[in-house]
């Protein structure tokens, strides 16, 4: 394959990183962003909560990005980490009322920057856009799978 395609390739996701992912308001990542939305509903009190370690396969980053990232969170006050009452091995992750504040802020900020981004970029390439992202993912997935098997 031609260097040059892969080079752009890279060159291109690199351009876009930073202003299209990042969420103005609070300084959150859309990773940041993700990790919140999955723990919104987790509660002391509740049987469904998501803990640390499901986080990893949900949103598919590290162990150790994911304690970085919730560190973060607790320094800014956004999040509280509590033993899990029925199973003391386990950490239940919150939101604080100022990480939902900041959580509900950041994604209509995002929501605004992404609307306006599609709509520049039209409903056909939108959708070809899409369908590559997921063909991109799928191969991804597959090779992935593939080394792990191996």
């Amino acid at each position: 394959m031609n260097p040059t395609i892969k080079e752009q390739l890279l060159d291109a996701v690199q351009r876009l990183r930073k202003p299209i992912l990042l969420s103005y308001y609070a300084e959150l990542d859309l990773t940041t962003l993700s990790l919140m939305k999955s723990i919104e509903d987790n509660s002391p009190d509740s049987d469904s909560n998501i803990y640390m370690f499901d986080l990893q396969n949900e949103l598919r980053i590290s162990r150790g990005a994911i304690s970085q990232i919730a560190s973060n969170l607790e320094k800014k006050g956004y999040l509280l980490r509590e033993t899990d009452k029925n199973n003391r091995r386990k950490q239940i992750v919150t939101l604080t009322s100022e990480g939902r504040e900041a959580m509900w802020q950041a994604e209509a900020e995002f929501d605004k920057v992404l609307t306006a981004f599609l709509t520049r970029l039209g409903e056909h390439d939108s959708h070809e856009m899409v369908r590559l992202f997921n063909r991109f993912a799928d191969i991804a997935e597959e090779m992935n799978q593939k080394e792990t098997d191996s």
